[in-house]
């Protein structure tokens, strides 16, 4: 039997296992798989402690796994039969499988769409985005960031600023005299991390800023944000940390929290600790695994989806429940490129995920195998075809 027929009996063993589908003989074969090495039972342990994996097991039923093998098997590499390299060559393989059972069932080509399943472009592919900002300092200076390594100080040699690998470090060294904001700023297809001088750190998406003033940390921990970004807050009881986005306000004194404000809607998500969401004058709290969504002016408290809250910050796109254009809005910005529409919409929504390292024609292929919609990408401009 050969190499890949090995990988895709054990993986739909695992698969059967997690859907609770094991027939006797399967049980058995499962059973003698587990027990023959402690990395195997590390391996199923891993599927069923991933956060998302139990909570989207439903994904799984009504997943055809032959289907999903023929999806993949042509991607994967068969590496040299060596021992030492047996490990990472199963764990790719598995995962692949389980990528696509669990995660999206992108790779879910059913008989009526197989044929339609292709993705139209007159240029080359568009790659996907990168580390890159823009540092605009207080003093005037503007810096363009990317994962090279710089250190430079304001003008008034008061604020000592580290860049590296995709990392910006602000280190306060005393009292600026100098009033102003220090803002960072990611452009479409860009995102950047940072560490304030009070020790916070921020995630900042595409096409988004942060700026804070240059007493940071001395007389407040007030930021403004545009776009999105992921907080873990350092803890200052006496100097509590606040975000300005739109007509709102966050406070918080130490917690982890992700902000999402575009086009005059923001949904802010609570992962731990706790925070005050203040909008139009009233005040509401929130605790772990709530999300406060406003849009015009009205704020409403949901339970969150914490993964796809944060599931950017690990390198995802994550769909629950969302249409297309909702999907199209995350794509547009990671990519940098414009999106039409064609046809009469279709209201169907989607869940799962991409990996954000995908090359645009990549994810467009995999969002119509699993919708049927149409892509064509020319120039910096997908459209999205309903009617064909």
């Amino acid at each position: 039997m050969g190499t890949q027929s090995n990988y895709k009996h054990t993986a739909t063993l695992i698969i059967k296992f997690l859907k609770n589908e094991l027939t006797g003989q399967e049980a058995l074969d499962f059973e003698r798989w587990l027990n023959a090495s402690t990395e195997n039972r590390e391996l199923v342990e891993s599927f069923r402690n991933t956060r998302d994996v139990q909570k989207e097991i439903s994904y799984l039923h009504g997943t055809d796994i032959d289907e999903g093998w023929a999806a993949i098997s042509s991607r994967i590499t068969e590496r040299p039969a060596k021992r030492m390299l047996w490990n990472s060559a199963w764990k790719y393989s598995a995962a692949a499988v389980l990528l696509i059972t669990v995660g999206f069932g992108l790779y879910r080509y059913n008989q009526q769409s197989s044929d339609a399943a292709q993705v139209t472009s007159k240029v080359a592919d568009v790659m996907p985005g990168s580390k890159k900002a823009v540092l605009s300092m207080a003093d005037g200076s503007e810096i363009s960031l990317n994962e090279a390594s710089l250190r430079l100080n304001g003008a008034d040699k008061k604020m000592d600023v580290h860049a590296y690998q995709g990392l910006l470090v602000f280190n306060q060294t005393s009292k600026t005299t100098r009033k102003g904001y220090n803002t960072v700023k990611t452009p479409r297809a860009g995102e950047y991390r940072m560490i304030l001088p009070d020790g916070t750190k921020i995630w900042l998406n595409a096409a988004s800023s942060i700026a804070f003033a240059t007493d940071f940390n001395k007389t407040n921990r007030k930021v403004i944000l545009k776009g999105e970004a992921y907080f873990e807050v350092a803890h200052n009881k006496a100097l509590p940390f606040k975000v300005d986005f739109n007509e709102t306000e966050v406070e918080v004194l130490g917690t982890h929290f992700n902000i999402s404000s575009f086009g005059g809607k923001s949904r802010t998500t609570l992962i731990q600790g706790s925070i005050k969401i203040t909008e139009a004058g009233k005040k509401q709290m929130l605790i772990p695994g709530e999300t406060a969504s406003v849009e015009d002016g009205a704020l409403a408290i949901s339970q969150a989806n914490m993964q796809k809250s944060i599931a950017w910050t690990e390198g995802t796109f994550y769909f629950d429940g969302d249409t297309m254009p909702e999907i199209m809005n995350q794509i547009f910005r990671w990519y940098d490129v414009e999106v039409k529409y064609k046809g009469k919409p279709i209201e169907k929504k989607y869940s799962g995920n991409i990996r954000r390292q995908a090359t645009l024609k990549q994810t467009l292929e995999m969002l119509n195998a699993v919708s049927g919609i149409k892509f064509s990408l020319e120039g910096r401009t997908v459209t999205v075809d309903y009617d064909k």
